[in-house]
């Protein structure tokens, strides 16, 4: 199963217990679910690391990166020519 749909099945499931708990303990339905999403979040964060780094790796792999880009480019020719004390290269038109 894909990371970000396992995470995020666990996430409404620590929601859930914690908005039954709440509502069976006599909270108001909004006062509980307001009280569930916060205990879902500190709860899913102490115990989920392993998930949310899972899909934020999916998700980085996904992106991808450009192989180069001007401003990449422009900062390694300038900490290029300050080595070499050279003349430091002008900056292309990027418009």
């Amino acid at each position: 199963m894909k990371a970000w749909l396992v995470y995020t099945l666990a996430r409404l499931g620590i929601f859930a217990a914690a908005l039954l708990v709440l509502l069976l303990i006599g909270l108001q339905w909004y006062w509980a679910a307001i009280g569930g999403a916060l205990i879902g979040l500190l709860v899913s964060y102490i115990a989920l690391p392993g998930l949310r780094g899972a899909v934020t790796s999916s998700i980085a792999d996904r992106r991808g990166r450009p192989a180069r880009d001007g401003d990449s480019d422009f900062e390694d020719d300038f900490i290029d020519a300050a080595d070499s004390d050279g003349p430091a290269p002008k900056r292309p038109d990027l418009g």
